[in-house]
């Protein structure tokens, strides 16, 4: 069976290292996307206990495009049947002379003539058709997933800016942390910190639904016994997982995020400039900074940032920072060991990993 999942632009790689441990074959990495081959267990096993992907995707069919007549034929020599009701729903990025619902338009007219059972239901079809058209290559499939891998379920505190878990956890898998002491002095919500607990004690996504559930292919029994199965990996190892917040808003709903995630982390109300007050020692310090948006201008974010860089050359020297920031300022000051440029929601940013 083949399959296509969704990740974070410019760590894709990093994905394929977690999806080979469930035993996929990968064939191909594409931007944001990872093609690959295995059992329709990894239907069941990458939904439910994956962090580094937002879904699963059942490939029909992919190909370089120059047009939608293209696009048709493409879905037209797929080897598929869908029964039932169905929706499509396209995404399209670059330059084309036809929009994303041109494609979905005509990808549902293809599937009704294939498909004599078929019927078009968009409001909550049990089959979803996803499409992408990134520039000229275009893929197409069943959509296994639902909501997006980052609904965890256990954020019951909405921070303003809160960093994606997916992108929590290929920062974790980027940073090199097993295990040591870990701190995020931008806090915010706690984000980082519970995908650390949940990655290293291999806890899956418990708090959730997932669209497979609605497929022909569904078995319950199966989908039962690899639950058993996963939930019997679960580990309740100790870390010690500290995080400074400046808000103590913030700080309060961190702590019950990670109460509702069950996760036990030490967060407290601080200033990242001022870290060695609060932690003396941070092998690791993982973090999302603020980049403007929440406390204004960029004269006050680099100010911050510099105080921030000196705190950590005075009180951290050896230990390892990785950071998200769209600015090269802290190239500056320490040392990069390994650099990336990521694609953080509509923003093109940069991915660092430090020796201080």
């Amino acid at each position: 069976m083949r399959f296509l999942a969704t990740t974070v632009y410019g760590l894709e790689d990093l994905a394929s290292q977690e999806l080979r441990s469930f035993g996929a074959k990968i064939n191909s990495i594409f931007p944001g996307k990872v093609i690959f081959e295995g059992d329709d267990e990894l239907i069941y096993l990458l939904n439910y206990s994956a962090k580094t992907i937002f879904r699963v995707v059942i490939l029909l069919g992919m190909g370089e495009v120059e047009n939608l007549e293209d696009i048709k034929k493409i879905v037209k020599e797929g080897d598929f049947q869908i029964h039932g009701t169905f929706g499509v729903e396209s995404k399209r990025r670059g330059e084309h002379d036809f929009t994303s619902m041109d494609i979905s338009t005509a990808v549902g007219e293809i599937i009704l003539k294939k498909s004599s059972s078929a019927k078009v239901y968009l409001d909550d079809p049990q089959t979803k058709i996803l499409c992408w058209l990134d520039q000229n290559l275009f893929y197409y499939g069943i959509d296994t997933t639902g909501e997006s891998l980052h609904r965890r379920g256990y954020r019951v505190y909405q921070h303003p800016a809160p960093i994606n878990p997916v992108l929590a956890s290929l920062m974790l898998r980027f940073s090199g942390w097993h295990g040591d002491i870990l701190v995020d002095p931008f806090c915010g919500s706690g984000t980082i910190l519970i995908e650390a607990y949940h990655n290293y004690n291999h806890v899956p996504n418990l708090f959730r639904d997932f669209r497979f559930q609605r497929l022909e292919l569904y078995d319950e029994n199966r989908w039962k016994e690899i639950k058993m199965k996963e939930n019997r990996k679960i580990k309740k190892r100790k870390l010690e997982l500290i995080g400074v917040e400046r808000f103590r808003k913030h700080v309060e709903g961190a702590k019950l995020n990670a109460k509702k995630a069950g996760v036990n982390i030490r967060c407290m109300v601080g200033y990242a400039e001022n870290l060695h007050s609060y932690v003396n020692y941070a092998p690791h310090i993982i973090t999302n900074p603020p980049f403007g948006l929440r406390i204004g201008s960029k004269k006050k974010i680099f100010r911050l940032y510099e105080k921030f860089a000196r705190e950590l050359e005075e009180h951290f020297s050896g230990s390892s920072l990785t950071l998200i920031m769209p600015y090269s300022k802290f190239e500056h000051y320490f040392k990069v060991v390994e650099k990336r440029e990521i694609l953080y929601g509509d923003l093109t940013t940069k991915l660092y990993r430090f020796k201080i």
